[in-house]
């Protein structure tokens, strides 16, 4: 027997292979950039999670095709509820992450799992009902782990000290890049292979990213979360219990918190209503566009792909800027939504015209898109508090939104057709455009309180350093009182 035949034959100890991976493992987490490859791969698994969802469209125009029997409406909830169940559960799943000792790898590797079986237990219904059971809460749990997990993570590395705190959190707020990969590769896959065998793709591109970020997760250590503080005389940020929920059990504000900051209404009707036109729009563009052009669903699916590029380049643009206007960016917002109104109320015009449709669907996705732009910073600000109560909640309010869109946007495309259909998304603009006018001034107002007592202080901080000091004296004793009048 050679050498090399019998080098060949040498059992693997599994203990060797294990030592050396937890020695690789263990340079990995003593990386000095550590924090940016966690970045870049959570920013990975958002993109794919995002992407999904955002180009489900295309599988709801598949889907109305082979079940030309069920409405518009079902169709609708089947594209939604997932992701609509997985942003609800955020901030239950936060809190869970958070009370297991931050377990980031097991959520990841737990989470390629559900949404592992879900694509796969997906593509062998029968008819869309079982769409519910099978894609709807499966893929939600799953979805709801990685959007929890890599903002748990991200928030981490990337704290509100940190230089690129806007930058880094907006890559892991939901990010519109996916559908600029999986718009096409959607139609591709559905075109030549089917919607089912597609399915069975997602399941499977999933599972690999997730389980890369299970080996990349590493909490940081002597991680201590921070809020702002409610107390008004303290205008700097202090640290707070090692929980997401800051020390109450559960990542929620407090009622208390809530009447102290009544912008968070109009945020939470924002969001509402953000989330009413966002998946209207992504669900129902695509199957407007491929009807019109005789069920061509290559050439339907451009408009995703358009409102995509629009969407991601004034993310882009966001993210970069998003450092240098911290305390303002729910200003970007207001102009967003102001100008998404202005595209709308055009577009209600010119729906009829196809290719006008799909020229202004990239000027819409850039100006709807910004509802998204640095959401977990912005969320930060509106709500005055830490993004690992703040987003979640944010998220929460979008699911709620979500699972009523399809409602909204179906029964009207059923009943007034897509006239009415994209009239309706424009009064709901507008309506959000105002609402930010509110949020604007309310936060500017605070702003305005906090550095008027804040100067107050600063300046009852002067007055007492000018105050001359009075040192006490003993009194003097009635002995020595005598001696100097006698004049000893």
């Amino acid at each position: 027997m050679g050498k090399e035949e019998a080098v060949s034959n040498v059992p693997l100890d599994g203990r060797v292979l294990w030592n050396k991976f937890g020695e690789y493992r263990t340079r990995l987490n003593n990386y000095k950039h550590l924090s940016w490859i966690i970045l870049l791969v959570s920013a990975l698994n958002v993109v794919l999670i995002g992407g999904k969802r955002r180009a489900f469209g295309i599988f709801v125009s598949a889907l109305h095709n082979d079940f030309t029997n069920t409405s518009m409406t079902e169709l609708n909830w089947i594209g939604d509820s997932y992701a609509a169940v997985g942003f609800f559960l955020m901030p239950f799943m936060t809190t869970l992450i958070v009370h297991a000792g931050r377990a980031y790898r097991t959520a990841m590797v737990a989470a390629g799992v559900f949404i592992f079986v879900s694509c796969f237990t997906s593509a062998a219904v029968p008819s869309p009902g079982y769409l519910f059971a099978t894609h709807t809460v499966l893929h939600g749990i799953g979805s709801t782990l990685i959007l929890c997990t890599t903002a748990l993570i991200t928030g981490e590395y990337f704290d509100k000290k940190h230089r690129f705190h806007v930058l880094a959190t907006a890559f892991v707020s939901g990010g519109p890049y996916g559908v600029l990969i999986f718009g096409p590769l959607f139609s591709l896959w559905i075109h030549n292979y089917g919607w089912r065998e597609a399915f069975q793709i997602c399941g499977t591109v999933f599972l690999m990213f997730n389980l890369l970020a299970a080996v990349i997760f590493q909490p940081k250590q002597n991680e201590s979360y921070e809020e702002f503080a409610n107390n008004e005389e303290q205008m700097d940020l202090e640290p707070v219990e090692h929980t997401a929920s800051s020390g109450r059990g559960w990542a929620l504000i407090s009622i208390n918190h809530l009447k102290e900051n009544l912008q968070i209404i109009f945020w939470a009707l924002d969001r509402l209503i953000h989330n009413f036109v966002m998946y209207g729009l992504l669900m129902n563009m695509t199957v407007y566009v491929t009807e019109a052009m005789e069920d061509k669903i290559l050439d339907g699916s451009k408009v995703n792909l358009y409102f995509g590029i629009g969407e991601s380049l004034i993310f882009t643009g966001g993210a970069l800027i998003g450092d240098r206007i911290r305390g303002y960016l729910a200003l970007f917002y207001m102009i967003g939504a102001l100008s998404g109104a202005v595209i709308l109320l055009i577009m209600q015009r010119l729906y009829q015209n196809v290719k006008a449709v799909l020229v202004l669907a990239g000027f819409l996705g850039a100006a709807v898109g910004t509802g998204n732009t640095f959401l977990y910073a912005t969320s930060e600000e509106v709500i005055q508090i830490h993004g690992s109560i703040a987003f979640p909640m944010t998220k929460m309010i979008a699911g709620i939104g979500m699972l009523l869109a399809p409602l909204l946007s179906g029964t009207v495309i059923d009943t007034f057709s897509f006239k009415g259909f994209f009239i309706s998304m424009a009064i709901l603009v507008c309506i959000r455009g105002g609402l930010f006018i509110i949020i604007c001034v309310l936060l500017w107002r605070k702003r305005i309180i906090q550095n008027r007592k804040k100067l107050e202080r600063e300046k009852g901080e002067e007055v007492m350093k000018l105050q001359p000091t009075k040192i006490p004296t003993a009194p003097i004793s009635g002995e020595f009182e005598e001696g100097l009048a006698n004049g000893r």
